[in-house]
């Protein structure tokens, strides 16, 4: 006769607790082999051992217990090797989401230690932009402070993932011929540019690659006025002419600090010659 072993003996066995045992049980996923009708007590069998070991691996390679208990009720070679294949298929939808994420991460760590690191800000430069994705949403009001905070609500909505809300620029589109006047009172809408990949189901309209004059500064939405107007003034004094409306893009906020003057917005203003 095969020894019979308690619960907690088998649990031991295998490097899991007893009462992950008990769970098994109670989901119809493992269950005792035998009752000792005069004591109550269950047991496992030796032979029930390549049977757990087989739940353990799957749940090892992350399979919900749901799809793991559907394999055993029909349980041979090809359904293991198809459950297997729908496995590998996941974990490299998986990692094509967690190369996207690491290059976001890398993106906003590049930014934020470039300005911490050199003495660039407050100060314009030229850079060259590549093509970028844009999600926009028109503002209804003036109040930009309020349309900000219900704008980032609104982008949250439509693109359903907190990581993607925080690991794209997102900020405010200022219109043309508000810039050209000098002022900025005019914003647009509030937009999040996506560099590298654009989730699925949203709607972006394309920001074409070009030149961009280009500043970064530190402080809040109540600072931007005072920045814009330097580099217009700037884009003036070297020859370059505005062809587009102006992104304000929040590179760290309150997200990010606690502190406002660890803030950080870039002005993005297209440009030619």
């Amino acid at each position: 006769m095969n020894p019979s072993i308690l619960i907690g003996e088998m649990a031991q066995i295998h490097g899991i607790s007893a009462q992950t045992l008990r769970y098994y049980d109670r989901i119809d996923l493992f269950k005792p082999s035998y009752t000792n009708e005069e004591s109550g007590y269950r047991y496992y069998g030796i032979e029930q051992f390549a049977h757990l070991e087989s739940i353990l691996f799957l749940k090892g390679m992350g399979m919900p217990l749901k799809e793991i208990k559907n394999y055993f009720q029909n349980r041979g070679l090809n359904s293991m090797l198809e459950l297997l294949q729908k496995r590998m298929d996941f974990i490299n939808n998986e990692i094509v989401k967690l190369s996207n994420k690491k290059k976001k991460i890398g993106s906003i760590l590049e930014k934020v230690n470039n300005y911490l690191d050199k003495n660039i800000m407050g100060k314009c430069r030229i850079q060259q932009m590549p093509q970028r994705d844009m999600l926009f949403f028109t503002f209804g009001t003036s109040d930009i402070y309020v349309e900000h905070e219900f704008g980032i609500k609104k982008l949250g909505m439509e693109i359903k993932n907190i990581d993607e809300l925080y690991l794209n620029p997102f900020g405010s589109v200022i219109d043309k011929s508000e810039i050209e006047k000098g002022g900025s009172s005019n914003y647009k809408g509030i937009t999040m540019v996506f560099e590298n990949e654009v989730p699925d189901n949203v709607a972006t309209v394309p920001l074409p690659e070009g030149t961009y004059a280009v500043m970064a500064f530190a402080g809040t939405y109540k600072d931007i006025d005072l920045y814009l107007q330097e580099i217009i003034k700037w884009i003036k004094e070297n020859g370059w002419r505005i062809i587009g409306d102006a992104l304000v893009l929040i590179i760290t906020d309150k997200a990010y600090s606690d502190y406002e003057y660890e803030y950080i917005s870039e002005i993005q203003i297209p440009v030619n010659k």
